[in-house]
């Protein structure tokens, strides 16, 4: 499985995240902001189960997300980055 990928459903797994910490989630919109220190430390291949695990690194502030994601497959650390993500409500 390609990095990007990876880091794409690391991404949507912490929107999910965030979104939990709202009363009425259907009412905003997650946008992805930026990633840092990305590591890719083992191959992902055909057959194998990506299990994500995503915290929150502070608490929403204005709307800004920051977290921590890492990436398990088969019970080995495969991938970990850091991600921000902006929620805002829909008018």
């Amino acid at each position: 499985m390609h990095g990007v990928l990876i880091i794409e459903a690391m991404a949507q797994t912490g929107g999910i995240l965030v979104l939990n910490t709202v009363p009425d989630p259907e009412n905003y919109l997650t946008f992805f902001m930026k990633m840092d220190n990305v590591k890719f430390k083992q191959k992902v291949v055909p057959g194998d189960t990506l299990i994500f695990n995503c915290s929150l690194i502070t608490p929403i502030r204005r709307g800004i997300c920051h977290m921590q994601g890492y990436a398990y497959a088969n019970g080995k650390l495969c991938a970990e980055a850091e991600l921000m993500a902006q929620i805002t409500k829909v008018k």
